[in-house]
């Protein structure tokens, strides 16, 4: 058999740049490299070599799609600005304040505009780098190197194309049942620019036959990723294969696909929920390497961490909407991680200590305006009276429940001076490494349980639907008591704890999309506390499901400069 060969490959640096270029001719397969080629086809070196520059673009550095202070930094990044930022759940503090000054969601349908083209030149670069390893491969593989690396290389490419369904695909019950056109689906390294625009079902039944081929392939091969979870494997392509099916409506698949892929997993401990989601425990089923990778500051953590070092010095804090928060019980093991009058009962002698009631977070004087949102901490590195007892109360707080640096004299929030709002959150702590390195998992258990009962609901399988809650919910609150075993109200309730669940990890957004919901961004109304948001005036507004095309974000402009058979009309451009 021909040697096969795969260009680049040993790391992320030497592989992303070679297939894909930083400029407006992303949309270019075509191999340009002088690194020389890895033999891959009986080469366990190669294999993993080949992989590793695949799945770790997932964390590098994209400097040309950075937009000032918006560190552009792979997966995280991308699930965070979009999947959050649009969600109305998450004020995503340096997000938000793009929003403020001018970049409305109503420019996700500018098609020359950054908000369109981050996602797609993201999502794209992974495409081309795994079309260009397909190339190099059999038909058939045999060899368990070869079965691994080609699972891997159709896994990345589905995930990649499973984001831009997300974004710039109509939702299923929009598409005409998947005659509506939506991307353009690329899968042979070196083909053409110049292609129309597929219907979604041309693009679900490629990545259908992808993830099954992918499985298929894991599970033959006797190569496993072992405790190296940047790498795919048969239960992550489960995982993506049940998003997938989830965004088309084919809620049977969704079903099997989770349940299938989080057996291998437990939910996590109520001390692993408390932990800061920056080291790896068993409920994680696909994460990125837990190394600054030459990131450093660009990475997730000095920006959305709660001790983050541009959370600090800049004052953007993220913080989950009090009409979502109001929903925690007491006893909820996940309400301990956002600051709110819960905390007073969690920290009551913290509490004593400043004076603080649970009644101040409902006293409209101890609110003001901030420039990124609604301030219960007043603004200064100085406040007085009732705002410093709330200071002081979040700073001491969050050193209870947050792993802090001993010689990090900063801690968390402290030189933040735009003022902190209610809400402020603690789920992602930075780790001491000089960086506060903080990378959340890509895939977890939780998700794929809350998949699973989503997915039962609607086959008319309530009685797995409140067992999946179930066994959630007994890792998050003894005290919980499902509201309902059928219905809409039973439904209400699964989506409710998936918003509670995975705040900030990058789904909120494409779940409302998804359930074709209406999206407000709420601001303070002092006459309306018990509904209050914290979201800038400048940006507090109501969008219908029918926004932007649907929430769908316009083809960039790149793709008609470099592809001239693109027919923007059937995309709604």
């Amino acid at each position: 058999m021909k040697n096969r060969y795969i260009i680049g490959g040993l790391a992320v640096a030497l592989m992303t740049p070679a297939l894909v270029s930083c400029g407006d001719d992303f949309l270019s397969e075509e191999p340009i490299t002088n690194i020389s080629s890895v033999t891959v086809n009986t080469s366990e070196e190669g294999a993993n070599a080949a992989v590793t520059g695949l799945v770790r673009q997932m964390q590098r550095q994209f400097t040309d799609l950075k937009n000032g202070n918006l560190n552009a930094s792979g997966e995280t990044f991308f699930a965070n600005i979009y999947g959050e930022a649009l969600g109305p759940d998450n004020n995503v503090g340096e997000a938000t304040n793009y929003m403020r000054t001018g970049i409305k969601p109503a420019n996700f349908r500018y098609a020359t505009g950054w908000w369109p083209s981050w996602m797609y030149k993201y999502c794209y670069s992974i495409i081309g780098s795994a079309n260009s390893i397909l190339t190099n491969l059999s038909e058939d593989p045999t060899n368990d190197n070869e079965l691994w690396l080609k699972a891997s290389a159709l896994t990345m490419r589905a995930h990649a194309y499973t984001r831009l369904m997300q974004v710039y695909a109509p939702r299923w019950i929009d598409s005409n049942n998947g005659e509506k056109h939506c991307i353009v689906l690329r899968i042979k390294s070196g083909e053409p620019n110049e292609k129309q625009f597929n219907t979604c079902n041309e693009v679900y039944d490629q990545l259908y036959k992808d993830l099954n081929d992918a499985i298929a392939y894991f599970e033959k091969s006797s190569k496993k990723r072992g405790n190296q979870l940047f790498f795919v494997d048969e239960n992550v392509a489960r995982g993506i294969y049940a998003r997938l099916a989830l965004l088309k409506d084919d809620y049977q698949t969704a079903q099997k696909m989770a349940h299938d892929a989080r057996q291998d997993y437990t939910i996590m401990s109520e001390k692993d929920y408390l932990s800061g989601f920056s080291t790896q425990n068993d409920e994680w089923m696909w994460a990125p390497a837990m190394d600054p990778l030459g990131i450093y500051y660009w990475g997730f953590g000095a920006h959305y961490a709660c001790n983050g070092h541009y959370v600090k010095s800049w004052g953007y804090s993220s913080s989950m909407q009090y009409s979502l928060y109001k929903h925690f019980s007491e006893t909820d093991v996940r309400s301990q991680l956002y600051f709110g009058p819960l905390c007073v009962k969690h920290a009551p002698e913290i509490a004593a200590k400043y004076g603080v009631t649970e009644e101040d977070f409902f006293n409209p004087n101890n609110y003001s305006n901030q420039t990124y949102g609604i301030s219960i901490t007043g603004s200064g590195s100085s406040p007085k009276g009732k705002n410093k007892a709330m200071w002081d109360f979040i700073k001491e707080y969050g050193k209870r429940f947050a792993s802090l640096r001993p010689e990090d004299i900063k801690g968390i929030y402290l030189t933040n001076s735009k003022g902190l709002s209610i809400g402020v959150q603690y789920k992602f702590q930075g780790l001491p490494d000089g960086y506060t390195s903080c990378w959340p998992p890509y895939m977890r258990a939780g998700e794929m349980l809350l998949i699973e009962a989503e997915a039962a609901y609607h086959n008319s399988d309530y009685s797995t639907t409140v067992s999946c809650l179930t066994e959630l919910m007994a890792k998050r609150d003894p005290n919980y008591t499902i509201p309902a075993t059928s219905g809409e109200a039973l439904l209400d309730e699964v989506k409710l704890q998936r918003r509670l669940e995975l705040w900030g990890e990058g789904f909120n957004w494409f779940d409302y999309k998804r359930w074709n919901e209406v999206i407000e961004y709420k601001a303070f109304d002092k006459n309306n506390i018990e509904n209050m948001g914290s979201y800038p005036t400048t940006v507090a507004a109501t969008y219908q499901p029918d926004f932007m095309n649907g929430w769908r974000a316009a083809i960039p402009q790149a793709e008609f400069t470099y592809n001239t058979m693109a027919d923007p009309t059937l995309v709604g451009q």
